[in-house]
């Protein structure tokens, strides 16, 4: 199938709409449960550091929380590294814990090649969408075994601490298939996406906010569009 010309395709009205609505509510205030006791026995459990990855009694992340720890990391540590890790796949996963024991597992396996790769992928994210994709994505398979798209993307998203500059964003299967149902991109795929498709992706969003930003007077993030996408 050829390449949708994205050049022609236009920010669906809906979310046209929600965005008129402070970015405090729908981004910083974006709060998803976790299963805190679940990732603090299992992440121990796997001889990794990151634990705890939150303290007692707290059942839920925020887009909020996870820019903050962005903004105070320390990429040399691998405690402060993982521990962010972590953190984005809790918000990421909710309730759905799944594979995230073998990805626990292939950051165990092979820890040194995990810190590089994802060294490298945060330093990159805040400039470089294509070359932060590539760190985390090599060429047909993850760099962190079971740590595809859907996840790797938060983390280049979240390493961008909530600037609204930020060039990368979160591309998943539900972010795809309203891409694909509502707003017609019609040759982008179901997952497994390539550097190129992933670039086009934060190019578009780039262009839908700033669009929207002339409209509105505000600056909008490429994040408040991804939003809506997830959950139209």
């Amino acid at each position: 199938m050829a390449a949708t010309d994205l050049s022609n395709l236009q920010l669906p009205t809906a979310c046209r709409e929600a965005l008129a609505k402070p970015r405090s509510e729908r981004i910083v205030g974006h709060t998803i449960p976790i299963a805190t006791a679940w990732w603090n026995a299992e992440i121990v459990a796997a001889h990794l550091p990151g634990a705890p990855v939150a303290g007692p009694g707290v059942t839920q992340l925020s887009r909020g929380d996870l820019f903050a720890d962005a903004a105070n990391l320390d990429v040399n540590s691998d405690e402060e590294l993982l521990r962010f890790l972590w953190r984005v796949l809790a918000w990421g996963s909710g309730m759905k814990l799944r594979l995230n024991h073998k990805r626990m597992r292939a950051v165990a396996v092979n820890r040194s090649s995990a810190m590089a790769a994802l060294r490298h992928a945060l330093k990159a994210a805040r400039e470089d969408p294509a070359q932060a994709y590539e760190a985390l994505r090599l060429r047909d398979h993850n760099a962190i075994a079971y740590l595809g798209p859907a996840f790797s993307t938060k983390v280049l998203y979240f390493a961008g601490s909530g600037a609204l500059d930020h060039p990368c964003a979160i591309l998943d299967s539900q972010v795809a298939a309203t891409l694909r149902d509502t707003c017609k991109w019609d040759s982008l795929g179901d997952n497994e996406w390539p550097t190129s498709t992933y670039v086009r992706y934060c190019a578009l969003l780039d262009r839908w906010a700033h669009e929207e930003s002339r409209r509105l007077g505000r600056r909008i993030g490429i994040d408040e569009i991804e939003r809506w996408l997830f959950r139209p």
